[in-house]
């Protein structure tokens, strides 16, 4: 099983009540998109707001198409409003 570590901001962090959310996959998870669909399932409270979200890894913004990156760390930024 490989993990992925998902790190929350902002309201997400508030709608899970941490600041990272660990799922454990096996081989069926292969773009970041299919582990969204996992955290979306494990963390229902999170699955309205991921679609909003982007999707970071390192310091690059990556697509739901992208795969998984190597370390299974993803940062999860939802939309900031204001001026």
């Amino acid at each position: 099983m490989k993990p992925i570590v998902f790190e929350l901001f902002a309201n997400l962090e508030r709608l899970a009540g941490t600041k990272e959310c660990r799922i454990d996959v096996d081989g069926g998870v292969a773009t970041i998109g299919d582990a969204l669909a996992l955290l979306a399932q494990g963390h229902p409270e999170l699955a309205g707001s991921l679609e909003r979200c982007a999707c970071v890894s390192g310091d690059t913004i990556v697509r739901r198409a992208d795969p998984v990156p190597a370390d299974g760390r993803i940062a999860l930024l939802p939309p900031v409003a204001g001026g």
